[in-house]
């Protein structure tokens, strides 16, 4: 545990450090309860593969190409277990239902589902996107909205 320091202020700088403190920890609160509000990047999506299911409709793992892992997403055949957010925060994904409850973007690109994690019920997004650090495709995950806690 932390040991809590007794200090007294006085100086302007020190009353103004402090309230700077106290204005970051509001901001660091109201932050956590609003974080949702926008859309948040998955940087790393992990995922659980049915080897048998595969095996028997015949894919060859790992796929080559986003539209065969959207396909294989549909199918159940690769299903995702956790999500990892920008940040580090990390979601246990507890259901995930890959059918379509929308469609956005350019020629609606952007596929919208439904996800259960141990830190909410969301709507997750992802579509073919290009890596701009290594010109790359690569599938994009986002969460778009928190639906309940």
């Amino acid at each position: 545990m932390k040991e809590f320091e007794v200090r007294t202020i006085g100086s302007p700088e020190e009353i103004k450090g402090f309230l700077d403190y106290l204005e970051a920890a509001a901001r660091a609160r109201r932050d956590l309860e609003t974080k949702y509000n926008f859309q948040t990047k998955i940087k790393d999506v992990e995922f659980a593969v049915d080897e048998e299911k595969a095996e028997a409709l015949g894919v060859n793992l790992p796929v080559t190409n986003i539209e065969q892992a959207e396909r294989l997403l549909q199918e159940g055949i690769i299903t995702p277990k956790k999500f990892i957010e920008q940040d580090e925060t990390v979601h246990e994904v507890m259901e995930f239902q890959p059918e379509p409850v929308g469609h956005s973007g350019f020629d609606n690109c952007v596929i919208h589902s439904l996800a259960q994690t141990n830190v909410g019920l969301f709507e997750v997004g992802r579509y073919p996107a290009v890596d701009l650090g290594t010109q790359t495709k690569a599938w994009q995950w986002f969460i778009h909205r928190k639906i309940e806690s």
